[in-house]
């Protein structure tokens, strides 16, 4: 199936791995954007959005690493989901390039079940995303199991606002600490229940408030609160779609 809607940006220097990924990745989308350095990666980057970017990690010009620093630092990417491409990491270090920036990892060879999982897991709705998209994320973490998706998200819309209440709390009392422990949970949270555009500002959040950003914190929170807000406002409905067998 082609998914229109899901721009990708590929950087690769070799030809072939740039012709290869392409094509892989042609099952999912028509949209692809292929950069032969690290250079023209960057001058992509700096204008237009992409859903999914893959990065060599070893490109010359500008590599992954560095790539990805600039990215985050400040660009129309600088919340995308990066993945790093590359044929030296070994699957247990994969921590090591998410704390570099990196959304995921994909080791070559590549292979299209390595794709798929990227795809199903980062994939984020575009706009706003509405009913179906929740009940849906929840759906496919659960295999599909209704009851127990009913369950665990009656749970999220009990915790939510009480965890909303307390990052607040210490966000305007300065507590660093303490909001990045109830952020982090809530991250975790977000990506149990599969809620990609959630995860991403949580993400963001979690990040300002490790680098000792309060000013910048606040502002994600206001995006996350707004988010949460609007998801709270549509549990009735989250709900419905959830126990509906065509959804």
């Amino acid at each position: 199936m082609i998914l229109t809607d899901l721009s990708i940006l590929i950087a690769d220097d070799n030809e072939m791995n740039r012709w290869l990924l392409a094509e892989q990745l042609g099952c999912w989308s028509d949209d692809i954007t292929l950069a032969v350095d690290g250079r023209e990666a960057w001058h992509f980057l700096q204008y237009q959005k992409y859903a999914l970017v893959f990065l060599d990690v070893n490109m010359p010009g500008l590599t992954g690493f560095e790539l990805v620093k600039k990215v985050r630092a400040g660009s129309a990417n600088e919340s995308s989901q990066v993945i790093a491409v590359t044929a030296h990491v070994q699957s247990h270090q994969k921590h090591l390039l998410i704390a570099d920036g990196f959304n995921d990892c994909l080791i070559k060879p590549i292979v299209l079940a390595d794709l798929q999982r990227i795809i199903s897991a980062w994939r984020t709705p575009t706009g706003d995303a509405d009913s179906r998209y929740y009940a849906n994320s929840v759906l496919e973490k659960v295999d599909s199991n209704r009851e127990l998706g009913r369950q665990f998200l009656k749970k999220l819309f009990q915790e939510l606002p009480v965890q909303l209440v307390k990052l607040e709390q210490a966000l305007q009392g300065q507590s660093a600490e303490l909001a990045l422990d109830i952020t982090h949970k809530m991250h975790g949270s977000f990506c149990f229940y599969g809620f990609n555009d959630f995860r991403n500002i949580a993400g963001r959040l979690e990040d300002s408030l490790i680098a000792g950003e309060l000013a910048e914190a606040r502002q994600h929170f206001q995006q996350l609160l707004e988010k949460c807000n609007r998801l709270l406002g549509m549990q009735a409905d989250v709900l419905t779609c959830i126990g509906t067998e065509r959804l």
